[in-house]
């Protein structure tokens, strides 16, 4: 008999073994000196928490980006999900991979005991917890760390669902799940838990009792994310994503042919690697690579999906949630598109993210494999297994026999997919893909000659769980990218911007089009790292945010409709949005700065980055005033009448439900400008004057004058204006957002609930 110390150790094994899986993945980020950055990590999630901290409190206007956007309302940020609390205590790359870990670990061993309570052997439960923690679409989650957050709780509503508890306990952590994934920063995790709660309701017993729960703890996992909730509800509906069109849905879908990679690893080629990547054909989005890096499921996990498939109910539920995320991830290809055109889909971008629900059903499927296979598998399984071992095993023989004739083969594939890449890479790397498949495949068909021959071998089992995480590991280590922690220390050009700014403040304006051809190749690893030095070095995207400056055009999860509109009116013309936002430093090309027009001098160049600073001479104010003022009836009349070019900005103002006046010359003085805010003394002559303050016009604005409210105005599409009378008047602005207050109410509704909830259960034991 085991003594109690040793039974202790035994306990915290399968946790220690899943720990160790999350470092194996993302642990190089902690790792001196080492950090993630690319796509969001360095681009998006960091600014927005530098940003975060410096406004100190509850920050409900994010005045740093894009001339201004609400922030408590972005829901990507994560303000209310207490795990982000870490960003304040460590710098932004070692709290970023913290937390990956942390919530990978969390994920990973919800599904682990999830499948224990389903009756798996401990090797089994683990074999399909690595199944869904090590799979390449996972190891590409490192650059969307919000994402792993969210998902950490779907296999824990899991376990909570199908648990034994008392309905109403059952019911309230449900809610308190729902509503961490509705604060972590991806509310799309919610909609994935509904998707994968609503399958295991459809299988499994109970499910008028289980379907209660379910709605009961959505409505109260609303409620108590109600002050994320609510203010983000207000920003969807006026951003580009609260609109008609959802055209954004053609991007980033899962292409038919990708599907190769389910078995295969990067059979198309890497796309920092060599040979490199070439079906350029099956990638549409906003980036020339996959959302998805990776979504290899592993031959060895596919081999055990195979064995572990049963005509009962889990492999239905497993099954389901395949065909689910698969109909979905294919997107516009797929028979269901139109579903995704409808509320709740509508509202998130990128289908290819569904393939996490293809992953969570193998990993299912892989558990119910491993236990098969330990204890016997059957023969008849075994054949299909060895006949597509088989068949990959003749085509590698024929590209080695044949090497011409293959590489004929390929050179026409090449050709049909429009790509002009020599046939040769190609060609070895699919070999080197299929041969590393086959190489997995044969060692768990060599595992389950072992298991026939000697059923219930500990040795087997162990063999299978090595075999998967290795599998697994192979190809993760290449889609998990990390660069420099050098990356997050503040460059040159920040403190010369800031030693250049006026008083009161001008904005940055990053011209990214003139910019973007002085930009380093990023065909491989290091090329990504230099590229991203550059870009760091040049502020582009919110990282002017990071050090205190702020800027008009900036990258965001949920743009503002208007903001869109007037980018978009003036493309060619960026220098009209600089002066419309006082965005008067331009961040251009060196070459750009060789031409400059008669408004422009150039205050720094950069040659070495092919960074010029510009500087507009008659830099309008944050807060100014015009001569006239034209009423318009819509925001699509004022963005018409401002692209005929008809329209001199600096003295007319388009004005939404006001009225056209002319104005006589008036003075702004005592400007002070706070995060959330901004006051001027205003001197109006006779008849009055019209104010226009340099920031996106959104629902919470208030105006008053001495005092009293006055209304605000939309100017020239996205602006905002009020009207002055004569005389010499203090004039504010102040933003609260508009679904705080009720958000609040809703969350506080929702903590009563649930304390009640509590109460009753107890009373009931």
């Amino acid at each position: 008999m085991a003594s109690p110390a040793l039974r202790q150790l035994n306990r915290f094994a399968a946790p220690g073994l899943l720990l160790l899986a999350s470092l194996a993945l993302y642990g190089g980020g902690l790792l001196p000196g080492r950090a993630f950055f690319y796509r969001d990590v360095m681009h998006y999630y960091w600014p927005t928490q530098a940003t975060r901290f410096a406004l100190g409190g509850l920050p409900h206007w994010n005045p740093f980006h894009q001339g201004g956007l609400p922030f408590l309302a972005d829901i990507h940020a994560g303000v209310f999900y207490p795990p982000n609390l870490l960003f304040a205590l460590f710098s932004f790359p070692t709290a970023y991979a913290l937390l990956l870990v942390l919530h990978h670990f969390l994920g990973q061993l919800g599904l682990f005991v999830f499948l224990r309570r389903k009756g798996f052997e401990e090797p089994a439960a683990l074999t399909g917890t690595l199944a869904l923690g090590l799979t390449g679409y996972m190891a590409g989650l490192g650059n969307f760390g919000p994402l792993v957050s969210g998902w950490t709780w779907t296999p824990w509503l899991l376990v909570v669902l199908q648990s034994q508890l008392l309905p109403l306990r059952r019911l309230a952590i449900l809610s308190i799940l729902i509503a961490a994934q509705l604060v972590s920063g991806d509310p799309q995790s919610a909609l994935y838990s509904a998707l994968v709660a609503a399958t295991y309701v459809a299988w499994f017993p109970g499910r008028k009792e289980r379907l209660v729960a379910l709605a009961g703890a959505g409505a109260l996992g609303l409620l108590l994310a109600g002050v994320q909730v609510f203010p983000a509800l207000e920003l969807l509906a006026e951003s580009t994503r609260g609109g008609s069109e959802v055209g954004y849905l053609a991007s980033w879908n899962l292409h038919p042919v990708r599907m190769l990679e389910f078995l295969f690893p990067y059979p198309f080629g890497e796309y920092l690697g060599v040979p490199q990547f070439w079906a350029w054909f099956m990638v549409k989005g906003p980036g020339s690579i996959p959302f998805a890096l990776s979504i290899y499921l592993g031959a060895t996990v596919l081999v055990l999906a195979v064995l572990g498939a049963r005509k009962d109910r889990l492999t239905g539920f497993a099954l389901s949630l395949c065909a689910l995320g698969l109909l979905l991830a294919l997107g516009e290809r797929s028979p269901v598109s139109f579903l995704l055109e409808q509320p709740p889909f509508r509202f998130f971008r990128y289908p290819e993210k569904y393939v996490v629900l293809v992953v969570l059903g193998c990993a299912v499927l892989a558990a119910s494999g491993a236990r098969a296979l330990v204890t016997g598998p059957s023969r008849r399984r075994l054949i299909p297994l060895g006949v597509a071992a088989g068949l990959m095993a003749v085509a590698l023989l024929f590209t080695g026999a044949a090497t011409d004739t293959a590489r004929e083969l390929f050179a026409s594939i090449l050709q049909a997919a429009s790509t002009r890449a020599e046939p040769s890479g190609p060609l070895e790397n699919a070999a080197r893909s299929v041969g590393t498949a086959l190489g997995f495949t044969a060692l768990m068909l060599g595992l389950a000659a072992m298991a026939l021959r000697k059923p219930g071998s500990r040795a087997v089992a162990m063999g299978v769980l090595a075999l998967v995480a290795v599998d697994l590991l192979w190809t993760a280590h290449k889609t998990v990218w990390l660069g420099p922690a050098s990356l997050y220390q503040e460059p040159a050009l920040a403190a010369r911007l800031r030693e250049l700014e006026g008083s009161p403040p001008t904005r940055v304006f990053r011209m990214d089009r003139a910019l973007k051809a002085s930009a380093p190749s990023s065909r491989d690893l290091e090329g990504l790292i230099r590229l991203r030095e550059w870009e760091h070095q040049t502020l582009k995207s919110n990282l002017s945010g990071v050090f205190g400056l702020e800027e008009v055009t900036s990258y965001s999860a949920v743009n503002l409709r208007r903001w869109t509109g007037l980018m978009g009116v003036f493309a060619r013309r960026p220098r009209m949005v600089a002066e419309l936002y006082a965005g008067c430093l331009l961040l251009t090309s060196a070459q750009a700065a060789q031409s400059v027009g008669p408004g422009e001098q150039v205050l720094l160049t950069e040659p070495a980055l092919g960074l010029a600073v510009t500087k507009l001479s008659e830099c309008p104010q944050r807060l100014r005033t015009v001569t006239r003022t034209t009423a318009v009836a819509s925001m699509e009349d004022a963005l018409a009448r401002l692209g005929s070019g008809k329209v001199d900005t600096r003295q007319e103002a388009l004005v939404e439900g006001g009225t056209s006046s002319t104005y006589g010359p008036a003075e702004v003085g005592s400007v002070e400008l706070g995060p959330r805010s901004a006051r001027a003394r205003v001197v109006a002559p006779a008849g009055g004057t019209f104010v226009v303050f340099a920031a996106n016009s959104y629902p919470g604005w208030t105006a008053t004058v001495d005092g009293n409210e006055v209304p605000v105005r939309i100017v020239n599409g996205a602006l905002m204006g009020l009207e002055v009378p004569e005389g010499s008047h203090q004039v504010e602005l102040s933003f609260t957002d508009p679904g705080f207050s009720s958000g609040l109410q809703a969350t506080l509704a929702g903590v009563l609930v649930l304390v009640l909830l509590a109460l009753v259960s107890r009373r009931g034991q």
